[in-house]
């Protein structure tokens, strides 16, 4: 440890040193009318007395902020020149100093040149930087019927499947958060969540592939980063303003409607954002057929129709208080309900070898589930007059996902040698409670140099109380050799330190976090506890080839500590033919990221091309097996060791002022291997989604998406792709304050459902599934907004907690729930 500090300092010693007079400009180029960020702008440097050759080059970011390093003293210019747009000029003098900010430079419409022609300036939808894409959802037309799963499947880096089960960069381990804060009921049903929460309601999504040593080290395959509409500044505040909008919506599958308000009154700024949805979804089949291998043989076939209702409500209230240009205070309230209720009818057969049926049953399940969330947290920003580029920053955070869960299985038969059909019920309870606790400081060092160190503790409570009861005649009797109370402790702390600097056309970021975390349990007298350090490196490299193209390298180690659900030993006996339970003896999964990304930024043309490599020698996976009472054991283990190649393509052509088409895909290599099972599988995945949206006179939008998958592979098997379309139409009215959409998803495999195949094989059996989803959709929702758009702005700190929540599983009620939803369902 003190050879890397010394090594660090050492660093940031020499790079001050080769800095000497240069500067790093920048500032914000805002529309004058709307004060909204202008994307894509060229911008050209000039010396005072040359204004005929350009010292520099730069392009704007989606936000319209720009930063250039310029060496040496004098007068210089800075050149704005964009079609249908005044042309701008803004003198200033570099004194030597190491940064200075031009502020907020407002740009107006040319009014003679858009009265000689009609000119439509699409924003682009993606900035691309080597460690983070931003999908730009709020200018997704799209974006107004569909959700926020369905823009998933546009964003680089991210692949929903069939199943809307959701990778990012190619790993289903992936940490999600809201404006940087966590928020663990998001993490544990991501799919869910994102099906039944309008895409209106975000204004973009953040890929985070490299996240920097400021994020928690979980997380394999990176962040997923939900960005609301608050500013993350802390200059100064807009005139009193306030804007507000309603919307509802309407599907073949249920409806729901939102809210969404923002005043500002000085200095004050608040708003608050509020969905309510509910969804009926009939017509689920599954066939399971699991046969034996080797010994007596025989197969278990069974066949389960289900439907389910799901409500959910969400709201979230923020604020932020700027004392003065250098002091922010800013917090955020957050409650959240999601529920679950499913009836099922189930019949299974038994067979030998031969195909006889040796015994049936057939029997009945009823399940209701009810998540929350809460999420309080508050921060404290803290500028330096002179120095607008440093910053340090307090921050608290609590939060809370209690839940419950009841379930009902009655069967209608006798009794079978090994086969227990005595009809059960459990009553669960469970809960994740966390207190963060951080420190931030951010500083330029020299010009174009930037050093980042921080400090945070975690205290977090997992709980899992489980119930089961037996059926004794007409009463439940409780059995106490089924159930278990389990209670899970996490304390977590880390110290971490970057830093980023920028020769020419060279940026270099490095840092390393170091992580020590306790952990005990509480088993009903069977506890134990373990304590273990995690030193996590980053590194990235980018050159930039010009205005508009960059590449870039970059590694990361991250970590995936196994949350309750993963670890908790009670044995779920709701299929009086399998078993499933956690493992108490599960360690943290390790793995190591390297990428290789090409980035063309132009007016008419997007490419992002990224080749990654990532390898796990200890992946947390489940996997099955009979036991000798012949019933099927499912469960996990440090079990794989995996390499993964993929190469993700994101290419968006702007045909003409009012056509895009875009191509989103990806293909993988995966390989698994398992020493302790003595299995290995491997394959090729592809996915890919094309899309043309056209804007039409009248202020109308359409749009038209075609998704299609191959195989995704796992160590004991693989499951079917799967191929849909999506066509949308949106119409403006009164100066874009009234919106009205429709959208109408199908898929193409032929019918109105999606049909899903996996398999699954042991050394001694292979099961089969095949889940019959209903996919075919129509929705409609109108929005109306009032207010002065753009006027408020509630502002956040510009680093806050951002707890990249630990690995946890989906239960089967869950994952099935989110697979009837299918896509492009209620908003």
């Amino acid at each position: 440890m003190k050879r890397f500090l010394t090594t660090l300092m050492l660093a940031v010693i020499f790079s001050t040193a080769l800095s000497a007079q240069r500067t790093l400009v920048k500032g914000d180029i805002l529309d004058a009318l709307t004060r909204q960020g202008e994307p894509a702008a060229v911008l050209q440097f000039f010396r005072a007395d040359d204004t005929a050759h350009p010292v520099a080059f730069t392009t704007t970011d989606l936000d319209g902020a720009f930063s250039q390093v310029l060496t040496g003293k004098g007068a210089y210019t800075l050149y704005f020149s964009g079609i249908g747009r005044q042309d701008c000029r803004i003198p200033f003098t570099l004194d030597g100093e190491e940064t200075l900010d031009l502020g907020e430079i407002l740009i107006e419409d040319d009014i003679e040149a858009l009265a000689e022609a009609s000119v439509t300036a699409q924003r682009p939808l993606v900035k691309m930087e080597v460690d983070r894409m931003t999908y730009n959802v709020a200018d997704d037309v799209d974006s107004k019927t569909a959700t926020v799963l369905d823009m998933l499947r546009k964003v680089p880096m991210v692949t929903v499947d069939g199943q809307d089960n959701i990778t990012v960069n190619g790993s289903s381990s992936f940490q999600v958060t809201v404006d940087g804060k966590p928020s663990q009921l998001f993490s544990g049903n991501p799919s869910q969540i994102f099906k039944m929460m309008p895409a209106s309601s975000v204004k973009d999504i953040q890929v985070i592939t490299n996240p920097g040593v400021r994020y928690d080290a979980e997380g394999v395959g990176g962040v997923l980063n939900l960005i609301t509409n608050r500013e993350t500044t802390g200059g100064q505040s807009m005139a009193d303003a306030f804007y507000g909008s309603v919307r509802a919506m309407g599907s073949t599958r249920g409806g729901g409607g939102g809210l969404f308000l923002t005043r500002q009154a000085g200095k004050f700024a608040w708003s608050l954002n509020g969905n309510g949805m509910y969804m009926s979804m009939p017509g689920t089949t599954t066939d399971v057929s699991r046969e034996l291998i080797g010994g007596v043989g025989g197969s278990t076939l069974t066949h389960s129709e289900s439907a389910m209702t799901l409500p959910m409500g969400m709201g979230t209230f923020s604020a932020s208080y700027e004392i003065d240009p250098q002091n922010l205070i800013s917090a955020t309230a957050g409650l959240m309900h999601f529920g679950t209720s499913m009836d099922g009818l189930t019949s299974t057969t038994m067979t030998n070898a031969q195909g006889a049926t040796l015994f049936g049953y057939d029997g009945t399940s009823l399940m209701k589930m009810t998540s929350n969330s809460i999420t309080a947290s508050v921060d404290y920003q803290h500028l330096w007059d002179d120095v607008p580029a440093r910053s340090l920053i307090f921050s608290y955070q609590f939060s809370g996902t209690p839940s419950t869960s009841v379930s009902e299985n009655t069967f209608n038969a006798g009794t079978l040698a090994g086969l227990d059909l005595t009809s059960r019920k459990t009553d669960g309870t469970q809960g994740s409670f966390d207190h963060t606790f951080q420190v931030d400081f951010t500083t330029p060092l020299g010009a174009g140099g930037t050093f980042n160190a921080g400090a945070k503790y975690i205290s977090r409570r997992n709980s899992s109380d489980q119930q089961l009861y037996l059926r004794n005649g007409s009463d439940w009797a409780y059995s106490d050799a089924g159930s278990l109370d389990y209670n899970f402790f996490n304390r977590i702390g880390a110290l971490y330190s970057e830093f980023k600097t920028t020769f020419g056309p060279v940026s270099l970021l490095g840092g390393a976090r170091y992580e020590y975390t306790w952990q005990s349990v509480d088993n009903g007298g069977n506890g134990f506890s373990t304590r273990y350090g995690s030193l996590v490196p980053t590194a990235s490299l980018q050159w930039n080839l010009g205005m508009t193209q960059n590449i870039g390298l970059s590694y990361n180690m991250r970590i995936s500590r196994p949350g309750i659900s993963y670890l908790n030993p009670y044995v779920d006996t709701s299929d009086p033919t399998a078993r499933s339970y956690g493992n108490g003896e599960l360690e943290v999964e390790r793995g190591h990221n390297i990428s290789l990304v090409y980035n063309l930024y132009s007016p008419d043309w997007i490419v992002n091309l990224t080749l990654r490599e990532t390898l796990v020698g200890n992946g947390i996976s489940p996997y099955s097996f009979y036991d000798d009472r012949q019933l099927l054991n499912t469960t996990y283990g440090n079990i794989v060791r995996s390499c993964t190649t993929g190469l993700n393509a994101f290419i968006n052509w702007n045909a003409g002022p009012d056509t895009r088409i875009f191509l989103n895909g990806g293909l993988n290599y995966v390989d698994l291997r398992s020493d302790v099972l003595g299995q290995r599988n491997s394959g090729l995945s592809y996915n890919a989604m094309l899309g043309v949206q056209q804007a039409l006179p009248a202020d109308i939008s359409l749009s038209a998406n075609v998704v299609a998958m191959g195989r995704n592979y796992t160590l004991q098997g693989w499951s079917t792709g799967m191929s849909m379309a999506m066509i949308g139409a949106t119409k403006s009215f009164l100066d874009d304050r009234l919106g009205i959409s429709i959208n109408y998803t199908v898929p193409l495999s032929g019918g109105k459902g999606l049909q899903m195949k996996s398999v699954t094989e042991g050394r001694d059996f292979r099961s089969v599934s095949v889940n019959t989803i209903p996919m075919e959709n129509l929705n409609f929702s109108i929005s109306w907004s009032f207010g002065k758009q753009g006027g408020a702005h509630v502002k956040s700190a510009r680093k806050s907690i951002s707890n990249d929540d630990v690995l946890n599983v989906e239960s089967t009620a869950e994952s099935l729930g989110s697979s009837m939803m299918g896509s492009g369902g209620m908003m």
